[in-house]
C-alpha cells in the first residue's frame, strides 16, 4: 500500500519523503517546486524532513471544506526530486511538446516576473478593485471609469444585459464595436461581467470576464472577428493582460507548443479570496470535436499577478488513473471512512453504491464523458473531496504553488481529453490572476471555405456579365 492512498499509515520507511518524491509512478510537475501533503498524524522523521526541505507550508481550505495541509519543497535539500531540464535545451523543449501533447499542465516559475514591474500600477488598481466589483453596479462604474480607454472603438450600451447565471451573477454589461477592420456594420454583440465563483457565503472569490454572443452557446465558436475583439477591449480595460500577450518568451512557448501563431482572448481576470477557489473543472468545448478538432480551443494560459494560489492540475487520463488507483485502496479496505461516507450511508452522494462506481471507472468512455460534465458529475463528490483525496494527488506530483510572475499552461485537445485543475487561495492575502484562452489566430476551416465559395460565386457573376456584354454587343454605342 503506498502512502498515497492513506493519511493514517504509519509503516512507512525512515526516508518516506524520498520514496514518495522519487515514486516513478509520481508526475512530479516539472519546473515547479515539488509538493507534498502532511498532517500532525504522521510519523516523526517523515515530519521532520519536510521541515528540513520545506520552503512555505499551505493549510487548504475551500467553502467551508478542509483540504488538508501542503509543503513546498526546496528541491535541493529534498531527497529523491527529479531534476527538470534546463530552459533552452532540447530536453526542455521536448519536455514541454510531450506534456502539452498529452494535456498535461506545464507550469512556467517567474516568466512573467518583469511584467509585475511594468504593469505595477494596474495590478495594484485591481487589488483595489475587488471589493467594489462585490457591489451590484460596481463593475458599470469600473467600465466607465475607464471610458477613454475604449473611445472611439468601443461604446456601453444603455439597455439591460440578461444574467445568465442569475444565483452568481453579479452584474453584466453590454458593449458595441464601431465597426472594426472586416465588419460592415458595428458588432453589438460584445459584453463584460462579473461573477461569485461559488454561491457559499463566505466565499468572497470573483472574477471579470469578456465575451461576445450568448454565453454557454457561442463561448466555443469560430468566429474569429469578434474573439479578437474580446481580445482587444480585454486589453484596455486590463492592460496587465500585456503579461501573457506582451510576453515573448511565454508567447514563443505557446506558439512553440502549437505549431502556429495563437490569439490570446476571452480574458478572465480573477481574485481568490482566502478560503475562495475552484472545484475541478476543464476549458473544453463540446464544438472542439468539430472537423477533428482542427480549430478547437488549444488550451488556457493562467498567469499570477498577486498573492498565491495552489493547484492540483492533471490530464483528464492521469485522472482517471488516479481515481482507479485510489478506488483500488479503498477496496482493499485503506479510509474505509471515505468509502462508507461516499457509497454506503444514508445520503451517500454516489447513488448506484460501491459496485456501480466501480463499474463507471472500469469503463474509459462513460469515465471521461463524466468527467467532462460540469462538476466533474457524478465523480465529483470523490475528485473534489478534502482532505483524503486532495492528498493523494498531491503525493502522486500533481500539485503546484503559483506566485507572482508564475504561469501555467493547461493544454486541451477536446472535451474528453483536456486538462483538468482544481485551485485553492494559498494564503491570508486575496490572490488576483488573469487567465486568457489560446486559440488559433485564423479564420476556421469552414469560414475560409465559405469565403472561398463566395469568391466563386463573384468570379462566376463577373464571367457571366462579361459573356452576356460580348453576346449584346458594347453597353453605349460608339461615338459619331
Amino acid at each position: 500500500m503506498t502512502r498515497r492512498a492513506t493519511r493514517t499509515d504509519h509503516q512507512g520507511p525512515s526516508d518516506l519523503l524520498a520514496e514518495i518524491l522519487a515514486d516513478p509512478s509520481r508526475d512530479a510537475l516539472p519546473f515547479a517546486l515539488p509538493v507534498v501533503s502532511w498532517t500532525d498524524r504522521d510519523e516523526d522523521d517523515y515530519l521532520a524532513a519536510i521541515e528540513r526541505a520545506a520552503v512555505a507550508s499551505i493549510r487548504l481550505e475551500r467553502r467551508g471544506r478542509e483540504h488538508g495541509d501542503w509543503a513546498e519543497l526546496d528541491p535541493r535539500l529534498a531527497p529523491g526530486t527529479r531534476r527538470a531540464p534546463r530552459p533552452g535545451t532540447r530536453a526542455f523543449a521536448r519536455l514541454l511538446a510531450e506534456r502539452w501533447h498529452a494535456s498535461r499542465p506545464i507550469v512556467l516559475p517567474g516568466i512573467a516576473a518583469d511584467a509585475l514591474e511594468e504593469q505595477a500600477v494596474a495590478i495594484a488598481e485591481a487589488a483595489r478593485t475587488h471589493e467594489s466589483l462585490c457591489e451590484r453596479g460596481g463593475l458599470a462604474r469600473w467600465i466607465a471609469a475607464r471610458s477613454a480607454r475604449l473611445a472611439p472603438h468601443f461604446v456601453v450600451r444603455s439597455d439591460r444585459a440578461r444574467l445568465a447565471d442569475p444565483e452568481r451573477d453579479i452584474e453584466r454589461v453590454a458593449l458595441t464595436a464601431i465597426p472594426p477592420a472586416g465588419a460592415a456594420q458595428p458588432v453589438r454583440d460584445l459584453w463584460c461581467k462579473s461573477a461569485w465563483l461559488s454561491t457559499h457565503a463566505d466565499d468572497r472569490s470573483l472574477r471579470i470576464r469578456f465575451g461576445h454572443g450568448k454565453e454557454g452557446v457561442d463561448d466555443g465558436d469560430r468566429d474569429l472577428l469578434r474573439h479578437r475583439l474580446v481580445a482587444e477591449l480585454a486589453s484596455r480595460l486590463l492592460p496587465e493582460t500585456a503579461a501573457a500577450t506582451a510576453n515573448p518568451p511565454l508567447t514563443a512557448i505557446v506558439e512553440g507548443l502549437a505549431g502556429e501563431s495563437v490569439l490570446f482572448t476571452q480574458a478572465l481576470a480573477y481574485w481568490n479570496a482566502p478560503g475562495g477557489g475552484a472545484l475541478f473543472h476543464h476549458d473544453a468545448f463540446a464544438e472542439d470535436a468539430a472537423d477533428g478538432g482542427a480549430y478547437r480551443q488549444l488550451g488556457v494560459c493562467y498567469v499570477q499577478l498577486s498573492g498565491a494560489t495552489a493547484w492540483l492540475a492533471l490530464s483528464t487520463d492521469d485522472l482517471l488513473a488516479r481515481l482507479r488507483e485510489y478506488a483500488d485502496a479503498l477496496e482493499e479496505g485503506q479510509q474505509p471512512w471515505v468509502r462508507a461516507q461516499l457509497f454506503e450511508m444514508n445520503g451517500a452522494p454516489f447513488t448506484g453504491g460501491w459496485r456501480r462506481f466501480r463499474e463507471l471507472l472500469a469503463d474509459d468512455d462513460r469515465a471521461r464523458r463524466e468527467l467532462a460534465r460540469p462538476g466533474a458529475g457524478a465523480l465529483g463528490p470523490l475528485v473534489d473531496r478534502g482532505p483524503e483525496f486532495t492528498a493523494f494527488l498531491a503525493d502522486a506530483g500533481h500539485a503546484a504553488i503559483l506566485r507572482a510572475g508564475d504561469a501555467i499552461l493547461l493544454p486541451n485537445h477536446g472535451l474528453l481529453a483536456t486538462c483538468m485543475h482544481s485551485v485553492f487561495c494559498a494564503g491570508d492575502e486575496t490572490a488576483y490572476s488573469i487567465s486568457l484562452a489560446l486559440r488559433p489566430d485564423r479564420e476556421a476551416p469552414e469560414a475560409v471555405a465559405a469565403e472561398e465559395a463566395r469568391r466563386r460565386e463573384r468570379r462566376a457573376a463577373a464571367a457571366e456579365r462579361r459573356a452576356g456584354r460580348g453576346a449584346r454587343g458594347p453597353r453605349r454605342s460608339p461615338r459619331p
